[in-house]
């Protein structure tokens, strides 16, 4: 396959914007239809006879592409609802309204994802209202769901009305709430500054770093075990700092004994950095106390995806130690044996690209 060009990166994003916009006006879909487009482009030797011809590339990968992003909205849907109920014919009901609905809304909804889960959420409390049955786990849904959107809308304040009593009795003593609730104190954050002797500049960042360690802590209190935003504020800047010491590992062709980073001593290290010059994205999972499950992906220039998971803990201060790490293998195509019968809705997509577009005539 030939490199794919700037040029022709770019002319791509350009038609699928152009297409998006003209199909899904309410909605901001565009990048993950590009992310889906140029995943198949990587590894569709057709690709080749396409350059000069972006347009029709486009256009040809266009609908199935359409049917993969809404596949995978439904199984966001369908997975954060299983989390909640373990019910999954309820769930499966529920995640496919939840796509009708914003297929057919008309409102500009920016974050697909954040609207989809407290679609879910609205959707789930609706559901045992209606049946009367279950009033704990509705008013438990209720409340997590006025919270979760006030603490993942308002970067500036947070509130816990609405907290479980046992968790917000928790939460109170914590801190990370008194400090917040010192800082709240103040009316303007240049009262703060004056307060404390500093700059306006030098205010702003520790309330940044107040409200990130509050929203942290309640996030970890209400059972989130995946996503950057569990990370409280010294955890953040400590996995950016690991970060930009692991790309040092990739972009140098023989780091031993020409770094002092303690990270590149070993063998493993080197051989799951080799090639990766960049992380172009990552995503951390807590799987214990201070310990982390951590992905990063690489696309190298002759786009190949590189995978690689990461071990790691974190001490009391905030000091990464990599306890493994691996290169994930990309899944072969395996064959289907003569005597396996799979059923023919089995893999069909559940949203087809003509019934989505016939939604938002």
């Amino acid at each position: 396959m030939q490199d794919l060009s700037r040029a022709m990166y770019d002319e791509i994003i350009r038609c699928i914007q152009d297409e998006s916009l003209q199909s899904f006006k309410f909605l901001n879909i565009s990048d993950d239809i590009a992310n889906t487009i140029l995943i198949r482009l990587l590894k569709d030797s057709i690709s080749e006879r396409h350059v000069g011809l972006t347009q029709a590339y486009v256009n040809s990968a266009y609908p199935k592409a359409i049917e993969d992003v809404f596949d995978y909205y439904q199984k966001v849907s369908l997975h954060y609802s299983l989390s909640k109920t373990q019910d999954p014919e309820l769930s499966k009901a529920v995640s496919q309204e939840a796509i009708h609905l914003l297929l057919t809304s008309r409102n500009y909804i920016k974050d697909i994802y954040t609207w989809l889960k407290q679609l879910t959420q609205n959707l789930l409390c609706k559901h045992y209202r209606s049946i009367m049955q279950q009033k704990g786990l509705y008013d438990s849904l209720c409340r997590e769901t006025e919270l979760v959107r006030k603490l993942m809308c308002a970067h500036n304040t947070i509130q816990i009305e609405g907290l479980d009593p046992i968790l917000k009795k928790e939460i109170l003593t914590t801190k990370e709430y008194k400090e917040f609730e010192a800082i709240a104190s103040f009316d303007k954050i240049s009262d703060y500054a004056t307060h404390l002797n500093v700059s306006h500049a030098v205010a702003q960042k520790r309330k940044d770093r107040i409200v990130k360690n509050l929203r942290s802590r309640l996030l970890l209190a209400m059972g989130w075990e995946a996503g950057r935003d569990i990370l409280n504020y010294n955890q953040y800047n400590a996995i950016l700092k690991f970060i930009r010491s692991i790309q040092k590992i990739g972009k140098s062709s023989d780091i031993r004994g020409t770094s002092s980073n303690s990270l590149a001593q070993t063998d493993e290290i080197l051989k799951v950095m080799q090639g990766i010059t960049r992380i172009d994205d990552w995503g951390i999972t807590m799987i214990g106390n201070r310990k982390f499950r951590f992905h990063i992906f690489h696309l190298t220039p002759e786009r190949k995806p590189i995978i690689a998971t990461f071990i790691i803990s974190l001490n009391e201060r905030n000091h990464v130690s990599i306890k493994s790490c691996k290169r994930d293998e990309i899944v072969g195509i395996h064959p289907i044996p003569a005597n396996v019968q799979i059923p023919k809705e089995m893999g069909r997509s559940l949203w087809s690209y003509e019934k989505i577009i016939s939604l938002l005539k």
